[in-house]
């Protein structure tokens, strides 16, 4: 019971971890191409909206990330605490199936003016980054718990990236509805950090510092994927060949 105590008082959310993986998340956002053109309303409406449809895109497929770590959760009778492991997973998939989420990103694209979100049709590097989870951390080589870090990662950078893009919308973009999708998760995306962080020390005992990289390198691939897309769809806009 004390080492479980000692444990669960070393980390989490509020602490130092997520203190340094919120700076990691601005200071990437601040340096990210599409998220500086967004705050300062330099991207076009368009390119914009294309950019949206492309993250519904993935979003639409972040259950099979979460699968990813349920795949590589470890067995009962280990050394992990698989019990605690798969019911902080299996909340977080419950919160992902029963909050409505794609409801709630329909109603923002058709805000930006996407008639038929079914019709959108994923780039390449949108069909690569969905596909980037499940080849990087199904890898036999790969350990549950970077998986479950790297989803952390992916959750706590959510705040600040949503709020870029509710400001800018608002600000630059003429769009004031259908913005609930983009609150939701900023709410929630501190809680839904602390309960897989929990997972990670109390349910994996992981290493920490090994976990944080994760966390980090995951940061990196999520602000990458949006500046990717946005420079395919600028280059289209321009005429410039890929």
């Amino acid at each position: 019971m004390a080492a479980d105590h000692w444990r669960s008082m070393t980390s989490l959310a509020g602490s130092a971890v997520s203190a340094d993986l919120i700076a990691h998340a601005r200071g990437t956002l601040d340096s990210s191409a599409f998220f500086s053109d967004l705050r300062a309303g330099k991207a076009p409406i368009g390119v914009v909206r294309d950019v949206m449809g492309q993250y519904y895109l993935w979003r639409n497929q972040f259950h099979r990330w979460l699968g990813v770590c349920v795949a590589k959760s470890p067995a009962f009778g280990t050394e992990s605490d698989a019990f605690r492991v798969l019911s902080g997973l299996t909340a977080h998939i419950e919160e992902e199936v029963g909050g409505d989420h794609h409801g709630l990103a329909v109603r923002l694209l058709r805000a930006l003016g996407v008639e038929r979100p079914a019709a959108v049709v994923p780039l390449p590097v949108t069909a690569a980054y969905c596909e980037s989870f499940p080849v990087r951390y199904l890898d036999p080589a790969r350990g549950g718990a970077e998986a479950v870090a790297a989803l952390a990662g992916r959750e706590i950078a959510s705040p600040a990236r949503n709020r870029i893009v509710i400001d800018a919308l608002s600000a630059h973009y003429g769009v004031t509805s259908g913005l609930e999708f983009l609150t939701l998760h900023e709410t929630k995306g501190p809680g839904q950090f602390a309960a897989l962080w929990d997972v990670l020390m109390n349910g994996f005992f992981a290493d920490e510092a090994l976990m944080v990289r994760a966390a980090r390198e995951e940061i990196g691939e999520h602000v990458g994927f949006w500046d990717e897309v946005y420079a395919h769809l600028s280059r289209d806009l321009a005429g410039v060949p890929a």
